[in-house]
């Protein structure tokens, strides 16, 4: 983040502030908990990083056409593994990374007619919840997925379906037969018909690679039965509870609701407790806001994951021998024993979304995990940063950049949004001042950096003093990454 000098705040601004913070609670809460953010991929995966630099690709076919699609495809799957541990897209976060081990672990004792050597599992700091296996031993588990995980048996069963592709090497039949069908003399000629056509080679190409693709879904549906067949082996064969297991496949048929439902908080009593102005809530919208982009949670859709086929239902009632599906809700209250690792993961998504300037979506985690009980220290730190981002975004014309979150209309998400869309500037001041004080404990490393941001992104004092200072009392701080002199 490079930090800007900005002009001086209106005298208007300053005296609805002084007027704000007298009117502030002497005492708002009792403690502010430490933040401990898991360490990044390009640093504590240095091996793995020389390891993929490294990657040749093996020689499998004869034919020299089938060798060069063959080189081709693993190449690029091995540049998308070394884009993400390089680019800090996964975390080294030793206690989800220690619960998945262990399940894996269970799952290879008792099953040791299988070689495992070869998988490793690894952290992504997606949002979405899924999980994915790349076909040469890496298996991703995404943040997102621990949101909605609520026991072993259930996290069980996503590694073993994972495992399971790998273990019947799904990756190498998919690649082997994409390269029979590039490499056939039918898929030869008519791509050489196409690039001869005088008129319409987009849409005939589009065509011909639409019914491959159509032809692949169906094999790759093929595979998620035979994945989840072989998971529910592995997982009884160590003692899970394959009925228990099942219904992660609800849960994951519910995931976009973190995003598409309206009934996750109410916004208006949320910022009810400050002094913004709140008129926005009280007008009838005759328009959809900005953004009416449709969210979808299917990513990583050329990977084989768990949930990458929308057959969730069916496949819940295949495994659990139940006819009749269970109520599943929104993830949200954290009453079991699966606490520590959705906070781990809450706190993780919202520093990935910070990071990455996402403030819209960074606001929404916030006040879900404030409505649902996680630690609102955390929180309302990263709102008052979110808060002095968006001040500092809005006074560079790139408010909308910063807000926009492909919203569905008519949803909480939308409504926040559409909310950050219209506030005023001066609000955005205030708003990021209340939680920064809120917490009611200074002094904290948490707390210094998030008055640092809003001394350096709204007040405009000198960023390059101020993170030195800031360094210089936190010297092995854990914000370093996030600040640079301008």
């Amino acid at each position: 983040m490079s930090i800007h000098y900005l002009k001086k705040p209106l005298i208007t601004k300053l005296l609805s502030l002084i007027v704000f913070y007298c009117l502030l609670p002497v005492s708002l809460s009792a403690q502010q908990n430490n933040i401990n953010f898991s360490n990044l991929s390009a640093i504590n995966y240095k091996d793995k990083i020389i390891q993929l630099e490294k990657y040749t690709v093996p020689k499998k076919y004869i034919d020299k056409s089938s060798q060069a699609w063959y080189a081709e495809i693993l190449t690029d799957r091995n540049k998308s593994l070394l884009s993400s541990f390089k680019e800090n897209n996964l975390i080294d976060d030793t206690l989800l990374l220690k619960k998945c081990n262990s399940i894996l672990n269970r799952i290879s004792i008792s099953n040791k007619s299988y070689n495992y050597d070869s998988i490793n599992i690894y952290i992504n700091r997606s949002v979405v919840a899924n999980a994915a296996c790349y076909g040469e031993g890496t298996i991703m588990i995404n943040l997102g997925l621990f949101l909605w995980v609520d026991n072993d048996d259930e996290l069980a069963l996503v590694i073993a379906h994972e495992v399971a592709h790998q273990l019947l090497k799904h990756s190498d039949s998919k690649i082997e037969k994409s390269i029979a069908t590039f490499t056939s003399e039918e898929f030869k000629t008519t791509l050489k018909n196409i690039k001869k056509a005088d008129y319409g080679k987009y849409d005939r190409f589009r065509k011909l690679m639409k019914g491959l693709t159509v032809e692949s879904g169906k094999h790759s549906t093929y595979k998620e039965s035979e994945a989840d067949s072989l998971g529910v082996v592995l997982i009884k064969n160590a003692g899970f509870n394959a009925v228990t297991a099942s219904k992660i496949l609800l849960k994951l048929d519910k995931v976009d609701e973190l995003f598409t439902s309206d009934k996750l908080y109410q916004l208006k009593d949320f910022f009810q407790q400050t002094t913004v102005d709140l008129s926005f809530f009280n007008t009838k919208k005759t328009y959809n806001g900005l953004s009416s982009v449709k969210v979808t949670m299917n990513a990583d859709i050329d990977l084989d994951t768990i949930k990458t086929h929308p057959d969730c239902i069916k496949r819940y009632e295949i495994i659990s021998g139940k006819g009749t599906k269970s109520a599943i809700n929104c993830c949200s209250a954290l009453n079991n024993n699966y606490t520590d690792y959705k906070e781990n993961s809450m706190l993780e998504i919202v520093r990935q979304l910070y990071e990455n300037n996402s403030i819209g979506q960074c606001i929404h985690f916030c006040i879900f995990a404030l409505h649902n009980n996680y630690n609102p220290a955390i929180y309302n730190n990263f709102l008052s940063l979110c808060f002095s981002k968006l001040y500092f975004a809005d006074k560079h014309l790139q408010r909308f950049t910063a807000v926009n979150a492909a919203a569905n209309p008519g949803t909480n998400l939308k409504q926040l949004q559409d909310f950050l869309f219209q506030i005023s500037t001066a609000d955005l001041e205030i708003l990021s001042m209340y939680f920064l004080n809120i917490n009611g404990v200074p002094n904290s490393e948490d707390y210094e950096f998030a008055k640092l941001m809003y001394n350096t992104e709204i007040k405009n004092k000198d960023s390059e003093t101020g993170f030195a200072t800031y360094n210089n009392r936190f010297p092995k701080n854990k914000y370093k990454y996030l600040i640079s002199k301008k």
